[in-house]
């Protein structure tokens, strides 16, 4: 277990060893980890309805040195948040736009941000997601509020050389038609970024826990969404106005998808044609 790994990371590794009551334990934290980080080993031992020893325990076994270490954790996670939060509230106001090149200021800030992607994401990153959509017999691409539009670019662009995608990017019930068919052959991407909808982590647990592997795409290895997600794609983000920067999610969107179609180009290529075939008879476009 690495000694860097936060508190989700070290959950997620030693998951299937838990104790029933450890387990329980966990899934507390993990639900309530915004109060957890600041509650004392008592309040946690009984909001979780379990004993203080095995709060103690816990930490131990996740190779803390003891429950403060794991406390800090938490806290850690949290003080992301309120960090992200702060930042989106303190990007350009409406005066201080009228200073600047608007177009270079927003296509400089772009370009940091897609040399942060290739500072956090590589090419291993992208064959072990794109091997999950190659065994998966589904896959369901969610995201809502800021992030809907992400879901539907990608799961419009993914459907064209992939069968069985279904896209989820507003709040509906359609979320449980899509957990009731959910199985081992799943795949399930969820977006998720500041302020990290707490449905999204949620739903990215429910999917999990039917044996779905699940992909989450975020700001940070301290996202909420690190909590539900078997694999976390991470690309930092800096921003320049309340609007959410994109720029480098949707080329990591895009390697992907070419990944994907580099494994089979013929099976891609009459994906391709039977949609330009459908578009040409329904004139959709």
């Amino acid at each position: 277990m690495a000694a860097n790994s936060t508190f989700f990371d070290r959950i997620d590794e030693v998951s299937d060893a838990l104790s029933p009551k450890q387990a329980q334990l966990a899934e507390y934290l993990i639900n309530n980890y915004k109060t957890a980080a600041f509650q004392t080993i008592a309040q946690i031992a009984r909001e979780a309805n379990v004993s203080e020893a095995t709060v103690v325990r816990l930490a131990t076994f996740l190779n803390y040195s003891g429950f403060p270490e794991m406390l800090e954790d938490l806290q850690a996670v949290v003080q992301h948040e309120l960090e992200a939060f702060d930042t989106i509230r303190h990007t350009y106001k409406g005066d201080e736009l009228k200073q600047l090149n608007i177009l270079e200021t927003v296509v400089n800030n772009d370009q940091r941000n897609i040399n942060r992607l290739l500072e956090s994401i590589s090419i291993q990153d992208i064959e072990t997601v794109v091997d999950t959509i190659c065994r998966s017999d589904k896959v369901y691409i969610i995201g809502s509020y800021s992030s809907g539009y992400l879901a539907q670019y990608f799961g419009y662009n993914l459907a064209k050389v992939k069968k069985h995608v279904s896209v989820l990017s507003r709040d509906s019930t359609d979320a449980y038609n899509y957990y009731l068919s959910c199985d081992s052959k799943t795949a399930v991407f969820i977006f998720s970024f500041p302020r990290y909808p707490k449905k999204m982590q949620l739903l990215g647990e429910a999917f999990r826990k039917k044996g779905a592997t699940v992909i989450g795409i975020s700001d940070s290895i301290l996202s909420p969404l690190k909590a539900a997600a078997t694999h976390l794609l991470a690309i930092p983000q800096q921003y320049t106005s309340f609007s959410d920067p994109s720029c480098s999610v949707m080329l990591l969107l895009q390697a992907i998808i070419m990944e994907y179609i580099s494994r089979d180009p013929e099976q891609a290529e009459k994906c391709l044609q039977e949609f330009d075939d459908y578009v040409e008879q329904i004139k959709f476009l």
